[in-house]
Formats: C-alpha cells, structure tokens, sequence
C-alpha cells in the first residue's frame, strides 16, 4: 500500500480481523486491537513462537501429516486425477475429511491453538467462525498450506521480533478512547463491510457504520491521520453501500483492484474497494 504516511510514530490498529495488520509499516510502535477473542488469541500464540520458528514448524508439519492435510510446501500428495475431476476444487475435495476430523478434534477441548490456526489456514475464506455452542464450524477452503503461506509466516516471525507491538481485545470505540495521540501517531481501520455476508458482519449495521464515520470526522478535526478501507460496491449483486460513499466525497479516495469469490462459486465478480485517507 503506497498510502501510508511518510513517517509513523505508532501504528494503530482498531480492528485486526483478516490478518489486515501492516507490520511492514515503517513505525517505533504498533498498537492492535480486534474485538475477536481467538484473533487476539493467535496473535498471541504466533509471537511467542517468532523466537523459536523452527519448533513451531516442526509441530505445524508434524500435526498436517498426522490429519493427511495436503502440503504442497513439502510435496504434492493430491492425486492427478482428483486434479483433472475437480480442476477448480481439488484441494477441497481432497481435504474434506481429513479437515473435518481436525476440526472435530479441535471442538472437543477448544484448547489448541495450534489447532485453530490450521482450521483458519485449512477453512473457507480464512476467517474464524463458530457457532452457538463456541464450537468451530467453518466449512473446508479451497486452499493449501503452500509456501505462499510459509514465507508469510516467517515474514510475521521476522517483523514480530524487532518490533514494539500491543495487542488489545476490546470494542473499537473503548479502544479508540483508551489512547492519547501525537503527532505522527496514525490509525487505520479496517471495520467489518456493510454490504458483503460475512461472519464479521453480525456485530455490523447501518447505525454503526455511521457512529464510526462521525468518530473519524472527530479524529479530523483533532488532526489525527488515519485510513479505512471499506466496499462501496458489489456491481454482480448490486449492493452499494451509500453511506460510505457519501461520506467519503470529502476525504482522499484511492481505487484498490479486488475481487471476491463466495463458497459455492469461486468466480470472481466485480466489486468497488477503496482506501480513504485524511491526508
């Protein structure tokens, strides 16, 4: 993202949810928060393993082959010709059953962590969904645990250990409220998108998106910089989310190419992303 200020005392961040958190960011310090409980939970368990990656490694594999997840950082174990019966699905056609048993293992005890990252990085769209009952119910992703995958995690290895970083868990407003901001201090926010159907939208509404568009104009007005990115548009259901698009007339938009699949249909359809600045 070319966006971000050319100067960053600390970095701040209401919502995480996504994996949105730019540690690449140039800044002394990063302050992070997600009302998500499990979020904030990983976050936790993947910092205290950047100081020993080749165990956390060691365990990630052990625990795949002992599922019989695909691993095509390792091999390639997916037969050729579930490859040419399911060009588009294979990997969750083969993952399937192996991604249910973890999944069912992991919602006995609800107390390995290891185990939930692998259900994100195994499941639908890679988000963190459960029922009722606390139990995980995310549905298999057409995905793999690639080297795409490892090279992120070994990037988030190296950026966690050399720098100043604060997790919280609380609702953004109390978050928000909670700091005292200086110059160079910046904020990007990263809220659940009122027209799309996703499991970060049942705390979402049209009154929420509103208070928190009058808490940036507030941040304008105390001149703190920040950034929020948002959909406007889903032009293949023809959603528009005409609040966010009012608004931002007044501010700095930049177009940001996207495009989004569902679970049932992984052609990507048209959509308008944009990133919204202050400065």
């Amino acid at each position: 993202m070319p966006y971000f200020p050319a100067q960053i005392n600390t970095y701040i961040e209401p919502f995480v949810g996504g994996g949105s958190v730019f540690l690449n960011v140039n800044a002394q310090k990063f302050v992070l928060n997600d009302i998500d409980e499990n979020m904030i939970k990983l976050h936790d368990y993947l910092c205290a393993c950047s100081t020993c990656p080749e165990i956390f490694f060691e365990h990630i594999t052990n625990r795949i082959l002992e599922f019989g997840l695909s691993r095509s950082f390792k091999e390639d174990i997916v037969p050729g010709s579930l490859k040419t019966e399911y060009p588009k699905t294979y990997y969750a056609k083969f993952n399937k059953e192996s991604y249910g048993k973890l999944r069912e293992e992991y919602n006995k005890n609800k107390d390995n962590i290891l185990d939930l990252y692998l259900l994100l990085i195994y499941g639908f769209n890679r988000i963190l969904r459960f029922n009722s009952k606390g139990d995980f119910n995310l549905p298999v992703g057409n995905v793999d645990f690639n080297k795409n995958v490892v090279n992120a995690l070994e990037t988030y290895f190296q950026n966690v250990c050399t720098k100043t970083i604060q997790f919280f868990n609380f609702d953004y407003k109390k978050f928000i409220n909670l700091l005292t901001y200086k110059e160079n201090d910046f904020i990007y926010l990263d809220p659940p998108y009122l027209i799309t159907f996703s499991e970060y939208n049942k705390l979402w509404n049209k009154d929420k998106e509103r208070e928190l568009l009058d808490l940036l104009n507030d941040l304008t007005r105390n001149k703190v910089k920040w950034a929020i990115s948002n959909l406007v548009a889903d032009y293949n259901k023809g959603t528009h989310n005409e609040i966010f698009d009012n608004w931002m007339q007044k501010y700095n938009i930049h177009e940001i190419n996207s495009y989004y699949i569902s679970f049932n249909n992984n052609k990507a359809r048209p959509t308008r992303e944009v990133l919204v600045t202050n400065y």
